[in-house]
């Protein structure tokens, strides 16, 4: 079932560059021709294969000027596709909780004097699907190598032998336990909605989902950070 936002987007897209979205007209200025020549307007659509690309390099430069001159590392936070119904019905929220996960997850091993003591720049992006097209959420993190410290003053990162900034294993049993436990503090509250088959699975799933090894992927970008608009990460979950 395509939901009404889809609709609305692929409305957009078919329209794209017609006269449903208006348009400039140009006038030869040569008296002997007059010839007038209508150019319709683009869609803007960030999905829209035309548009899209145009704003991809709008975004990736601007952020390229906010970078820092460091090391960048790229981390990956997926999501079980055990869930994937349950985001389906209530995507705002989940992909809210999943954004809200991968940064608890990162700043807190940063905020570790063990790991780095210091609060890092951090930039994220929601996938929704996979390499093999199919619905899979996860976000790409880019995570400065460094941070500003309780003295305010800049902290530069030392990769370890995680070959990384954090240790993968133990982050991501911190990101799948503040995750589960949120997502039931946001169930009792009926911020995340469930059908009567998802709410009677709901318990079984959820002691399946503690016990099973979340994915969290980290590596060096390649070619520096503005690569990562390029990387992907694992399509399994």
């Amino acid at each position: 079932m395509v939901s009404e936002g889809s609709h609305k987007v692929l409305s957009r897209i078919e329209r794209c560059r017609t006269a449903d979205f208006g348009y400039h007209a140009y006038r030869c200025t040569d008296s002997d021709c007059g010839a007038m020549q209508y150019v319709y307007h683009s869609c803007r659509n960030r999905h829209c294969p035309g548009c899209g690309n145009s704003k991809k390099e709008d975004w990736i430069a601007a952020r390229m000027k906010e970078l820092l001159p460091v090391k960048y590392y790229h981390a990956v936070f997926t999501l079980p596709h055990q869930l994937n119904s349950i985001v389906m019905g209530n995507r705002k929220a989940m992909f809210s909780l999943l954004f809200d996960a991968a940064a608890y997850t990162l700043l807190k091993f940063a905020g570790d004097e063990k790991y780095l003591g210091a609060q890092p720049g951090i930039i994220a992006v929601l996938h929704t699907w996979g390499q093999q097209l199919s619905f899979h959420p996860h976000v790409h993190c880019i995570l400065s190598g460094g941070g500003i410290d309780t003295h305010k003053q800049w902290k530069e990162a030392l990769k370890a032998k995680h070959h990384f900034l954090f240790p993968a294993k133990a982050v991501a049993q911190v990101y799948k336990a503040w995750f589960l436990k949120q997502l039931q503090h946001r169930i009792n509250k009926g911020q995340i909605e469930m059908n009567e088959e998802q709410q009677n699975n709901w318990p079984a799933l959820c002691t399946a989902l503690y016990k099973k090894e979340w994915i969290v992927y980290f590596k060096e970008p390649m070619g520096g950070p503005h690569a990562s608009a390029g990387i992907s990460g694992p399509v399994h979950a």
